[in-house]
């Protein structure tokens, strides 16, 4: 049997040149075969099919757009949580996806392409196959991944098999596959460095659910950089959330209950930087005299809330323009060569922090 490998000895997939070398017959006509064309005879789509199925023969994305045509329509899909307890309608959530899903679909509607948006749980993409389903049902022209979780992503080796235009925004899950990111290594880094420039050296950080891979970078740069100031973090002053305003709230009681109260607390996001500050000031503390407090996103509510609340700025609208535009140059050039884009993050220093003046009151 033959071995179809590439040079660096992994396999490759089996292309139709292959089959016709193989068969010593031409390309159109496994072609046509593999497509139960009536002007091939029975026995030769025999032999085509029984070859194909013998060597892993799987078609292409472009090969079938050829014969079935294009739909005009990409997926754009939101994948994350648990199917009955996904939680991206929830504001805090909504405020970061609304930007991309907006961004996506005005970019898509430019090159007069229809948007099919949805909501995949992880249950559905990695046990019941979903997005492999509707990669290989042939309606959509591409797909576009919004993914949060830290997650085990070989269900999307499909897309990379089929060479199917697709890209993953918020996150790299693949060499192989296109991704549009937000540095929040560097965003992180960046907020650290701030604090430190005002002098905090006992800073907290409340960051989001541990298996988010938003959250996973931002605590990641978080500690590095205070690392490299030479400062180890403590593991009392870093919790986890879950992105809600709750869990700013409670966090803070947490923090400044401590025998050392933290100078400053930094949240893994907006939401949870609110809740904290507000429960400083119900606790009589000031925000940033007292305890200086910052977020991550800079969401609308950063301007709203008193006092404004310094926080890192992400590309959202960006991050979907770019994903957009990449899985159309796949589309338009007919190859799905992966592409990967990080963007950099802005500090947005407001109201919430100041230099240290003097020793932070504890909560009773």
């Amino acid at each position: 049997m033959d071995c179809f490998c590439a040079k660096s000895g992994k396999k490759r997939q089996v292309t139709i040149e292959d089959l016709a070398r193989h068969l010593g017959i031409s390309k159109a006509t496994v072609s046509l075969a593999l497509n139960n064309s009536p002007l091939v005879a029975e026995t030769t789509k025999a032999r085509v099919m029984e070859t194909a199925k013998e060597f892993g023969y799987r078609p292409n994305y472009f090969g079938t757009r050829l014969s079935k045509g294009k739909s005009d329509v990409i997926g754009l899909y939101i994948l994350g949580g648990e199917k009955e307890k996904c939680n991206w309608t929830l504001p805090s959530s909504w405020m970061f996806y609304n930007p991309i899903l907006k961004a996506v679909s005005t970019e898509l509607a430019m090159h007069d392409y229809r948007c099919n948006f949805g909501v995949i749980s992880v249950e559905e993409a990695t046990k019941q196959g979903t997005i492999s389903w509707m990669i290989q049902e042939g309606s959509l022209d591409g797909m576009l991944l919004v993914v949060q979780d830290d997650i085990d992503y070989s269900f999307l080796d499909v897309a990379e098999e089929r060479q199917f235009p697709f890209v993953v925004l918020n996150a790299k899950v693949s060499d192989n596959i296109s991704s549009v990111k937000v540095n929040n290594d560097l965003g992180a880094r960046k907020m650290v460095d701030h604090l430190l420039r005002q002098q905090h050296r006992r800073i907290a950080y409340l960051g989001g659910p541990e298996m988010d891979s938003n959250a996973i970078e931002r605590r990641d740069g978080f500690i590095k950089a205070m690392s490299e100031a030479g400062i180890a973090p403590c593991p009392e002053l870093i919790q986890y959330g879950d992105w809600q305003r709750s869990s700013g709230w409670k966090a803070a009681s947490d923090f400044m209950s401590l025998d050392e109260p933290p100078t400053a607390i930094f949240c893994g996001n907006d939401h949870m930087a609110i809740g904290a500050m507000q429960r400083l000031q119900e606790a009589g503390l000031r925000v940033p005299y007292d305890v200086s407090v910052v977020g991550y996103d800079d969401t609308e509510m950063c301007q709203i809330v008193v006092p404004r609340l310094t926080t890192v700025r992400q590309p959202l609208e960006q991050m979907g323009t770019l994903g957009a535009r990449e899985v159309l140059r796949q589309i338009d050039e007919e190859s799905t060569t992966a592409t990967h884009t990080n963007l950099e993050p802005e500090l947005v220093v407001r109201d919430s922090s100041i230099s240290i003046t003097h020793e932070p009151k504890i909560v009773s």
